[in-house]
């Protein structure tokens, strides 16, 4: 007990003595030259961009202590900036975190700073003294050139009652890409996903073992399940789709969220997917929360049951998500789009895609995992025809 309380006295006396302090901001500076130019953003990132105020008073910063600067962000030629802020904790060092990324020139004008304090007593943040200087610094990030733009679709509904044994997918022609970027292979590349505003994602976060390609309503990366997104730093919205490329960037798979449960006619009604709990001012995606009683007949056991069918994909509405295959300083980028359509226009739409023997060119063979194969095989076969009026009709044939 003795031990807590001097901890406590020590405590409020470096309060007090903090308190006496008049702070003192000086003239901030920039870590790099105005007009700086980097050839991709690992080099920008050794950097970051950092202004400093020099403090030449000392003033004592604990941990309780923060410095915030507002500031414009003016992206390539753009004549209105985006509003944004800086923090630091405990020192004068304030880090721009801002998702800066490759092929854009930035201007950065800063518009006030404040020194708060956050009353733990109170509950509340003290502003303790404000600067109204304004800093700019100018920079560009050179990137990949784009050399080549690959755009895939695909269509959806609730008519998929199985999306993994119906599976919905793209095919890339490889060897477009490759010949492209001047390479062999695509193991002599790298492959990102895009967040909407290009930053780059690596697999280790949109692969399976994190993201597993899911995006919530406006498009970003999140987590099917919920809980926290590490990687933005903020708790995931609802998952609403899904597009993955796989790492041989031959094809393209689309999901949607699609959750079942017995339907109990007495149980009250629950929106799935969580809220949204942020401690910083972030705008939530709009997200639809859906749901139907679907009817499922069991021809063994002539009986009908029903599940409460949720989803968040709309009808009508288009998903998207794009990658980029990044190597000897160009890049070729994948768009794909998901079209969530009714279910009387997917039914529509597969049914013109069965060609007669007749119109059938040339078949090539393909496993479910976008493998090239000699023949088909028994099983879901992915078959790509070319017909004799010069278009191409890829589709799924299960061999028994």
């Amino acid at each position: 007990m003795k031990k807590i309380y001097f901890l406590l006295l020590l405590i409020a006396s470096t309060f007090s003595t903090a308190n006496a302090q008049t702070f003192e901001w000086g003239t901030a500076t920039w870590n790099i030259p105005d007009g700086k130019v980097y050839e991709n953003i690992d080099e920008f990132n050794v950097d970051g961009l950092v202004l400093t105020y020099p403090n030449p008073a000392n003033y004592t910063l604990t941990f309780f202590n923060a410095i915030g600067v507002d500031y414009d962000l003016y992206v390539d030629d753009a004549a209105e900036p985006i509003k944004e802020e800086a923090s630091s904790r405990a020192n004068t060092v304030v880090t721009f975190n801002y998702p800066f990324v490759e092929g854009h020139k930035y201007k950065v004008v800063t518009t006030g700073a404040a020194l708060v304090f956050a009353n733990i007593a109170t509950y509340t943040t003290d502003t303790l003294s404000t600067n109204s200087d304004s800093y700019s610094i100018s920079f560009e990030i050179k990137g990949p050139e784009l050399v080549k733009t690959i755009d895939v679709d695909a269509k959806m509904s609730l008519a998929i009652t199985d999306q993994n044994a119906d599976l919905t997918f793209s095919l890339i022609d490889v060897n477009s890409v490759t010949s492209a970027l001047g390479v062999e292979s695509i193991a002599e590349t790298n492959i990102y996903g895009l967040k909407l505003n290009g930053a780059y994602v690596t697999y280790d976060w949109y692969g399976p073992d994190y993201f597993d390609g899911w995006r919530d309503a406006d498009g970003e990366y999140t987590t099917w399940g919920g809980g926290y997104n590490r990687l933005d730093g903020h708790n995931a919205y609802p998952a609403v789709y899904c597009i993955k490329l796989n790492q041989t960037a031959d094809t393209v798979s689309y999901f949607f969220y699609d959750y079942w449960r017995e339907y109990d006619p007495n149980a009250s009604e629950e929106i799935g997917g969580g809220g949204v709990i942020t401690p910083v001012k972030r705008r939530a995606p709009q997200t639809s929360y859906n749901s139907v009683i679907w009817n499922w007949y069991d021809e063994e056991n002539d009986t009908t049951y029903q599940y409460d069918r949720k989803y968040r994909c709309n009808e009508g509405q288009d998903y998207k998500a794009s990658f980029a295959i990044v190597a000897n300083k160009k890049m070729v980028k994948i768009n794909a789009t998901l079209h969530f359509v009714s279910q009387e226009d997917y039914l529509t739409g597969i049914n013109t895609l069965k060609p007669t023997e007749a119109e059938v060119v040339a078949s090539e063979y393909y496993s479910v995992g976008g493998a090239r194969l000699s023949s088909p095989q028994r099983g879901i076969n992915i078959v790509k025809s070319r017909l004799a009026d010069g278009r191409t009709v890829t589709r799924k044939v299960l061999v028994r």
